[in-house]
């Protein structure tokens, strides 16, 4: 297994992945491989010649993920992008350490007909066939017995699971939150129930904005956090949230950090 101890440069590193990468799809192409991890071909082929001193932080944790354990994933981070490791820490207090999500399984919370079952397979509570049938009828026991044979869930005492809790790359938070709202956000029951949307834009400094859009973001996902795990919060019914913010501005200034993904 390559080891990102044994390397000095991140370009090295990757670059040695990459070949593993191609090792282990011997019938693929480079396009073939770079479309399979979700990076452009172009950058997908820069990386393979060690030509990206440092590429974006998703595009090497997609390539690290591939071929490495989650215990040298881990060691990748602190090594290469320790900035993202102690943002991992102050932006996801107790999200850190935990393992990233394997990529076969990642691209299940990103579709659309099988996000809730993965969703609700990575709660405390788990899933089990019978509330699969509730909720989603055949349909969903179909879906769930192709994720059982794949080896995405596992079966053990009537409870369906994915090992959690987990962490996922941007594109898959991105694509999950985008699935929420679109399918699971109650638009008719605004004001009569317990949701909440809203959105707020003006034209801004975002040298002083931004930072502080973040800082009040930060501070209510680990309010979010501790009442989601507070004990008198236990139940079998899921809830969720999303916070996001960004700006219209495709060319910030303030774009000079390595862009990391959590869940």
């Amino acid at each position: 297994m390559l080891e990102a101890g044994h390397y000095d440069e991140l370009p090295d590193f990757l670059g040695s992945c990459v070949d593993k990468i191609k090792k282990s799809y011997p019938r693929f192409s480079s396009l073939q491989i770079a479309k399979k991890l979700g990076i452009p071909n172009s950058t997908f082929d820069r990386i393979s010649k060690c030509e990206v001193q440092r590429p974006s932080f998703n595009y090497a944790l997609k390539i690290v993920q591939e071929v490495c354990g989650e215990d040298n994933i881990q060691s990748f981070i602190k090594k290469f992008y320790p900035k993202m490791y102690e943002d991992f820490s102050n932006v996801y207090p107790g999200n850190k350490d935990v393992p990233f999500v394997a990529p076969e399984a990642e691209i299940y919370f990103q579709d659309p007909t099988t996000y809730e079952l993965m969703m609700m397979a990575t709660t405390a509570s788990g899933l089990t066939r019978e509330k699969t049938i509730e909720e989603f009828g055949k349909r969903g026991i179909s879906i769930l017995e192709k994720l059982l044979q794949d080896g995405i869930l596992k079966e053990e005492d009537q409870k369906i699971s994915l090992e959690g809790p987990v962490n996922a790359k941007q594109d898959t938070v991105h694509k999950l939150l985008q699935n929420l709202v679109k399918l699971s956000y109650d638009v008719d029951s605004f004001g009569d129930h317990m949701n909440w949307l809203s959105i707020q834009y003006e034209s801004v400094n975002l040298e002083v904005v931004l930072p502080r859009l973040r800082e009040i973001l930060i501070k209510t996902n680990q309010e979010i956090r501790e009442l989601m795990n507070a004990p008198e919060s236990k139940g079998k019914d899921i809830a969720w949230a999303g916070l996001i913010m960004d700006s219209l501005s495709r060319h910030s200034n303030l774009n000079t950090r390595d862009k990391g993904v959590i869940q």
